[in-house]
């Protein structure tokens, strides 16, 4: 029997393995200016890529509420943090909402989202998104159809605009048609990404989504499923989004749903990536030292922006119910490397905590949660806020783990 051992480490943990430098996306590349000067300098040179190693990020629900429309620009909410997120070679986020353009945005409890609003977190720099959740069929079947086209039109115009591939996956044009997913290349790197969710807020139109239910038939039936999906679509790396049906606001992690995480991890998956629970969760590293090949699941990544938190506890020294919770959100940058033998080493894993934050004109941004927010803050000065900030900081690093289990 494999012998097993789990440790903390909080933030950031470091393998110790081969070290390789990340460069900036490759599928991101913009035009290099041209000197002005009459003679141009020698060309700099470029520094070797190493194709076998490649960064992911993933974030966590992609949410709009009422309070969400009501500012300028969405270009402003990604501002702050439009760096963490264009840097690594892909970003993951999870749209929860219909994208139906024959309607207007709409808010909690039946979702819409504008193809504006989805474009402007394109334009942050994710790449991959999941489409389906329990809030996919929220303008029924034919908001389903419309997030498809939706979609379609926003992939189509961000590759002609820039030249990048975005990929959409979760969501399928008839109840007849298999899951949907993405496979794809980057970098030299074949990924497979597979969206599902295991909750809908409502039985209709279920058919067109990539539903599983949550039950222990439908879940062994979906482990054969990944099996013969990775075996029919060999890659480097195949990720599962999924949505869980677990309590919303809660970071514990029940056995029996780790149990089936890692049972998904078995039948074929690399990474796990859940969401649903709207508060940032533990994640956790499997180092398989017989198969050489290193496992990641992420048990809830929080808000990445939503309208959740309108009005911050000020005066609690412990900011740290049900609604402050929804407000934080988590960045997890991985660094993997892939071996000739067919080994797969988690290099590194960076945490960067994330907040909405509600500037002096009522407007809800992204921010990062560090000490250049806070001083910002004392300086501004909203004092109110900083102290709000630092105790978020610490619940967020005190709360929340990386976990390390050696098989």
């Amino acid at each position: 029997m494999l012998r097993k051992k789990a440790f903390y480490i909080i933030i950031l943990f470091t393998l110790l393995l081969v070290d390789c430098t990340t460069t900036s996306k490759t599928i991101k590349q913009t035009s290099k200016t041209e000197p002005t000067t009459e003679q141009k300098p020698e060309t700099e040179p470029q520094v070797k890529r190493d194709k076998n190693t490649i960064t992911l990020l993933f974030a966590g629900d992609i949410m709009a509420h009422s309070v969400n429309y009501k500012i300028t620009s969405y270009d402003k909410i990604w501002r702050d943090v439009k760096v963490y997120i264009s840097e690594p070679d892909l970003a993951f986020a999870n749209i929860e909402a219909p994208i139906d353009t024959t309607k207007g945005a709409l808010s909690y409890p039946n979702f819409n989202m504008t193809q504006k609003y989805v474009q402007a977190a394109v334009d942050a720099g994710f790449d991959v998104f999941s489409l389906c959740n329990n809030h996919s069929n929220d303008q029924l079947k034919n908001g389903i159809l419309e997030t498809i086209k939706t979609t379609q039109t926003i992939t189509k115009e961000t590759k002609e605009k820039s030249g990048n591939d975005i990929y959409f996956s979760g969501l399928k044009e008839t109840p007849e048609a298999p899951l949907t997913f993405n496979y794809f290349e980057v970098n030299d790197w074949k990924i497979l990404f597979l969206p599902i969710t295991e909750l809908l807020n409502r039985p209709t139109a279920s058919g067109y989504i990539n539903f599983i239910k949550p039950t222990d038939e439908a879940r062994k039936d979906f482990q054969k499923y990944i099996t013969e999906l990775r075996e029919e679509n060999p890659c480097d790396l195949f990720i599962i989004s999924l949505h869980t049906s677990e309590p919303e606001y809660v970071r514990t992690i029940t056995k029996k749903q780790n149990a089936y995480y890692m049972s998904l991890l078995e039948a074929g998956a690399d990474i796990v990536w859940a969401n649903h629970a709207h508060i940032i969760k533990d994640r956790k590293i499997i180092v398989d030292t017989q198969t050489g090949r290193d496992k990641l699941i992420m048990y809830a990544n929080g808000n990445t922006i939503s309208g959740q938190r309108t009005k911050p506890d000020f005066t609690s020294a412990n900011p740290n119910d049900e609604r402050e919770n929804t407000g934080d959100g988590l960045l997890y940058k991985v660094t993997l490397h892939k071996g000739k033998d067919g080994s797969l080493k988690i290099q590194k894993c960076e945490s960067q905590f994330i907040t909405t934050y509600i500037n002096t004109a009522y407007e809800y941004v992204i921010k990062p949660l560090n000490q250049e927010f806070i001083d910002y803050l004392k300086g501004v000065p909203r004092n109110d806020w900083a102290k709000y900030i630092e105790r978020r900081i610490k619940i967020d690093k005190e709360q929340t783990k990386d976990l390390i289990e050696w098989q």
